[in-house]
Parts: structure tokens; sequence; C-alpha cells
């Protein structure tokens, strides 16, 4: 391992690390609050998170074992749970602003990962490589097929459109805390959107057209700024949604 994979692993497992306590923590809240809506957006968290995950085990296995997953576990862990933190957020988004259309809201999400589901099964039966390909040279990186590019696409703009929405109207309440925790969600959503396009979606648009070496230094620190983007929104998300006092005392003064 360079520095690059060092940096890269390490910044993904503390992403996901950061992610499964943020995530636990706000279902946990369900306890007191008995609310639907902190187990919806806990598991909407934990379930996006898994977009890393692969590379957090991989970075701790290769420390322990000299090994990474296998490209076959490293795709499922890493897409299959994408529609289920779909379907929360939506049923999620819904509960809070508009029950009415929660039905066909959440139909229309269910065809889409049915589809989403249904097309990264059939072509991780059919040929895997279609799926995506690990990269040698990075072994901790994951070159994605167009399909699958696609799909992560769409994802990644339902959950940013609505997320935003959702930022935007809590920005405009009169409360200062709702409006601080609007705040904190748009800047959580936009982050989160920008590192989860740079790198999935756009970075394996790149490489192979525009960068041939996946080497390539920029390719490299780009890597390194996705990661210090995911964990400020997951930092961000948790404010967003629970403001513990500490994040209140720096924001409010």
């Amino acid at each position: 391992m360079d520095i690059v994979d060092i940096l890269q692993g390490s910044l993904s497992l503390i992403f996901v690390l950061i992610s499964f306590i943020i995530g636990v923590t706000i279902i946990s809240k369900y306890g007191k609050y008995k609310n639907r809506l902190y187990i919806l957006v806990g598991l909407y968290w934990l379930m996006l998170s898994t977009l890393w995950l692969p590379e957090a085990v991989s970075f701790l296995m290769s420390l322990i074992i000299q090994q990474t997953l296998s490209i076959e576990w490293y795709f499922i862990i890493g897409n299959s749970f994408v529609p289920v933190a779909i379907i929360c957020w939506v049923i999620a988004y819904t509960d809070m602003t508009n029950k009415k259309i929660q039905k066909l809201a959440v139909g229309l999400i269910l065809i889409f990962s049915i589809i989403f589901e249904g097309l990264f099964f059939y072509y991780f039966f059919l040929d895997i490589n279609l799926i995506g390909v690990i990269n040698p040279l990075r072994p901790f990186s994951a070159d994605l097929g167009y399909f699958l590019t696609i799909l992560l696409f769409i994802s990644f703009l339902i959950l940013f459109v609505t997320g935003f929405k959702f930022a935007r109207k809590s920005i405009k309440a009169e409360n200062k805390e709702v409006r601080l925790k609007g705040k904190l969600l748009q800047f959580a959503f936009i982050a989160f959107t920008i590192a989860a396009l740079l790198e999935k979606t756009a970075r394996s648009i790149l490489i192979g057209t525009v960068f041939a070496d996946p080497t390539i230094l920029l390719l490299s620190v780009m890597l390194v700024v996705v990661r210090l983007l995911l964990i400020s929104s997951a930092i961000a998300f948790y404010g967003g949604f629970l403001l513990p006092r500490w994040m209140k005392e720096i924001f409010m003064q």
C-alpha cells in the first residue's frame, strides 16, 4: 500500500464508523419519542454509508490478513442496500412533508428499487465485469460499469432533490433551532451529493476516457477530498436531525 491507499482506506473506515454510530444513535431515539421517523432516518443513513463499506472492510482485511474483499462481496455490500436507503428516506420525507402523496411516492420508488436490484443481480450473475472491476493499482477502488453508474446517479438525484427541498423548508422556519437544523441538512445533502457523484459516477466515467492512468495525482487528491466531504456531511446530517448541545453552542452563539 502507498500513502494514497492508506489515506483512502483509513478515511473510508472513519466515515463508515462515524455513519454507523450516527445511524444507530438516531434509531435509538425511537425508544424515547416513539416516532418511526427516527428508525427510518437512521436506517437511511446506515444503508447509504454501505456504499463505502467495502473499501473500509478491504482496508482492514489488508492490514490484518493481507487480503481484500472478493469482487462479488465488494459489489453486493457496496450497492445492494442503496434501494433500501432510498425507500426509507422517501417514507421519512413524506412523513415529514406530505402524507397525502406518500403512497404514490413510495410506489414509484419501489418500482425503481425493483428495477435497480433486478438489473444489478441480472448483470451480477451474467457477467460481474459489467457491474465494475476492482482496480489492481488501487485495490480499494472499483471502476463501475455504465448501467450501475446511471442507476446510482438517479439514486443520488432523488435523494438530493428531496433532501434539499426539505432542508430549504426548515431554513424558512421561525424557530432558530429549526433554521440551524435546516442549514446543517442543506450542507449535508450538498456535500454528500458532490462526494458521491465525484467518486461513484464521474470517476468511473473519467477513468479510461479523460484519465488513462488510474494512479494520476488528481484522482488521488479527489479521493481524499471526497472522504473529507463525506465525513463532514455525516456530522452535519447528525446535527440536522438531533442537534446535540455542543453543536448548538458552536453555531448559535
